[in-house]
């Protein structure tokens, strides 16, 4: 009887008495193969939507453990195997990234960041709370109402606020400091009674 493959790493199986002679090879192979999906990262230029190759009996892309994708273009779509698996994914590429089994739901991974995803051999899905992916839920509680935190790209020395719909980058206003300066009179005050007491005594 021929060898068989493990569903979702594709590792061989050997039949007993098979290989004689040989099987040592065909084990070291598949170490190999398990060091790759523990700790082995990929990386794969896009050019337009993609799917991760497989292969029982030869070395594949969906087998790695990271994934790291660049080039240019897009937004793509990149397929991976139906089958249960967990990657870390590196997004180096300019485009969002859509990642799919081709049924059930979908992650997407924006450019720069790295993401961990999971397939139960449908659906694909982030680490997430309350319903949403860790980077919402992130936002929605800094910002609240699950509003997205802008940039902060040419923003420098600005304040985060927002207008009760939306978080926003701006300057400070004087009816942003006028709690300081009502303080800062109070102080004022303050301090030229207790002078004028002092010198009094």
């Amino acid at each position: 009887m021929p060898s068989s493959y493990t569903t979702s790493l594709r590792f061989e199986l050997q039949f007993t008495g098979e290989n004689v002679n040989v099987w040592g090879d065909r084990l070291n192979t598949v170490i190999s193969r398990v060091d790759k999906a523990v700790a082995g990262l990929v990386t794969v230029p896009l050019t337009g939507d993609y799917s991760l190759t497989t292969s029982n009996t030869a070395d594949d892309e969906a087998r790695s453990a990271m994934v790291k994708f660049t080039g240019g273009g897009g937004p793509y779509t990149i397929t991976i195997p139906s089958v249960t698996k967990t990657y870390r994914v590196w997004n180096a590429s300019p485009a969002t990234l859509t990642f799919t089994t081709g049924a059930g739901t979908t992650v997407q991974i924006a450019p720069t960041d790295i993401v961990d995803i999971f397939c139960d051999a449908t659906n694909v899905k982030t680490l997430g709370y309350g319903g949403s992916s860790l980077k919402d839920y992130i936002a929605s509680v800094v910002v609240g109402g699950g509003a997205s935190l802008p940039s902060l790209v040419g923003n420098g020395g600005k304040w985060l606020t927002n207008n009760g719909t939306i978080a926003q980058w701006a300057l400070p206003t004087t009816a942003d400091l006028s709690d300081l300066a009502t303080y800062t009179a109070a102080r004022n005050a303050f301090a030229v009674a207790m002078a004028v007491a002092f010198s009094a005594a």
